[in-house]
């Protein structure tokens, strides 16, 4: 297997282990302990997001992906939150 395929495919397990852990927070609530651990599920999400992003620093370090490109489509998307959502509502 080539690195950027290993590198991606890692990156879209990491996607899917994040999306688990919001859906825990839903579900039980942020604060409440993740069963069988010490972890609240909001210390669970962070760690997950956390090796989410490693992948996605790792994605820039191999060219894979823009750095700048990934910065102004984060600039984009706060922009149209703060138009089309109460995200950033007082």
């Amino acid at each position: 297997m080539d690195n950027n395929r290993e590198v991606l495919l890692i990156a879209q397990e990491e996607c899917a282990e994040v999306i688990q852990a919001i859906s825990k927070c839903f579900r039980f609530g942020l604060d409440n302990i993740k069963p069988n651990t010490n972890k609240t599920n909001r210390e669970h999400l962070e760690e997950e997001i956390g090796d989410l992003m490693a992948m996605v620093y790792i994605c820039y370090d191999l060219k894979i992906i823009n750095p700048v490109k990934v910065l102004e489509a984060q600039e984009n998307k706060i922009h149209k939150l703060k138009k089309w959502s109460t995200v950033f509502d007082e």
